[in-house]
């Protein structure tokens, strides 16, 4: 469990680093479908691909990347070789899971990949019908010395554990909270586990 949950966090921190434009796009009629639908805040989030972490080690699941003018978010949907996670953050294993990936946080910047990081408090909202448990964190990357404003909302649906990474060039928009409410609100009811028109998924 423990290498399985390294390997996990290693994947997120990597995608969380990686900004638009660094990773290949794939075509797709999911594109379309999410170009056309007009949301409340204005912001258009375009689906630009997927990969499947299943190949390195299985419970690793899949993550989707969307992206719009204001940042980048990535969708994880895997299991840690469980099926059966309580619904919401009841899980007995959830905290840990949950607390994990921000001591990841605090050890990348030990080894130097962030010039620093400041953890917000963590929270619990309701979305979609879920519970989910959210943190922000300020990251400023040593590679560039730019700032992002990064937010993980995770939560436990139908057996399995589903995360959300947005990043915004920091500073984040006033609005940061309605954003990421519209975007899970919509991702949770079209489907979070396979985008409409994702074609075969990117190995890492």
């Amino acid at each position: 469990m423990k290498l399985l949950f390294a390997l996990l966090l290693a994947g997120l921190l990597c995608a969380c680093a990686t900004a638009p434009g660094t990773a290949p796009a794939t075509a797709s009629a999911s594109a379309a479908e999410w170009a056309t639908m007009a949301p409340p805040t204005g912001i258009q989030w375009q689906y630009i691909n997927s990969k499947s972490y299943e190949a390195l080690n299985a419970g690793l699941g899949n993550s989707h990347r969307y992206e719009s003018s204001i940042g980048w978010i990535d969708v994880y949907v895997y299991d840690m070789k469980r099926t059966n996670w309580l619904p919401g953050v009841d899980d007995p294993q959830f905290d840990e899971q949950f607390k994990g990936t921000i001591a990841e946080v605090q050890r990348a910047t030990a080894q130097g990949m962030y010039a620093s990081a400041k953890i917000g408090p963590t929270r619990d909202v309701r979305i979609e019908g879920l519970t989910f448990r959210s943190v922000s964190l300020r990251l400023v990357h040593a590679r560039d010395a730019r700032a992002y404003d990064s937010y993980t909302y995770l939560t436990a649906r139908n057996g399995r554990l589903l995360k959300y990474r947005m990043s915004f060039n920091a500073p984040a928009p006033a609005n940061v909270d309605a954003i990421a409410r519209e975007f899970i609100e919509r991702n949770v009811r079209t489907g979070p586990d396979t985008p409409v028109g994702t074609r075969e998924l990117r190995k890492t």
